[in-house]
């Protein structure tokens, strides 16, 4: 459900930070695994605005951006909260849940929230930050092409792509015992895959 701008409290004062606490009414938490059982946190931004924090002030709200139906959505928010300057200069004091640069005090990558969500709906929301974090992309149907799922490692998987593709279908049982899986796993990461914090994915 999408937050609603007309709904917001009156802007208070409340200080950035990352140590959870109780949030101001309608402020919008951290999704943490402590919070949901998520192992990965939510893409969230503390917005406040450039004129506010010229004058000494960083009175402002956090944003559950996974809340918003859209981006649009979301700056119509950000507006209303900080409806008491005529053309608000947003300044995203905080931010958390964003691999790389895909989040700055000025600018928020849409694509990666959108993609977040769709992977949270599928259950790999921590591979696709892993991805994200590793290749700079954020499209959400390149990076289910290139996951290939968890491994507990290289060798791991490299065994069992080799059953899977059959590789030594037509070689003797007694042979197959001293294939080297250990360096077919060093070629197969080489080239073909890469392997981050247990996710295995397509190069």
């Amino acid at each position: 459900m999408r937050q609603a701008a007309a709904s917001l409290a009156p802007l208070q004062p409340c200080r950035p930070g990352k140590d959870g606490g109780t949030a101001p009414p309608g402020v919008a938490e951290h999704v943490t695994m402590e919070d949901s059982g998520m192992s990965v946190v939510a893409p969230a931004v503390y917005v406040g605005t450039w004129h506010k924090y010229n004058c000494g002030s960083i009175a402002g709200r956090w944003f559950d951006l996974t809340t918003f139906d859209d981006e649009r959505d979301f700056f119509a928010a950000c507006r209303a909260l900080h409806q008491d300057e005529t053309d608000p200069e947003l300044m995203f004091q905080d931010y958390e849940g964003f691999p790389g640069n895909m989040a700055s005090e000025c600018h928020i990558n849409w694509a990666w929230v959108e993609g977040f969500r769709r992977a949270r709906d599928e259950g790999c929301e921590e591979a696709y930050r892993l991805w994200v974090d590793d290749t700079g992309e954020t499209d959400f149907d390149t990076f289910r092409d290139a996951w290939w799922g968890e491994a507990d490692s290289e060798e791991a998987f490299a065994v069992e792509f080799a059953s899977d593709t059959g590789l030594l279908a037509d070689v003797p049982e007694t042979v197959a015992l001293y294939f080297d899986y250990e360096a077919y796993a060093r070629d197969l990461f080489l080239d073909s895959f890469t392997f981050i914090d247990g996710h295995v994915f397509r190069r």
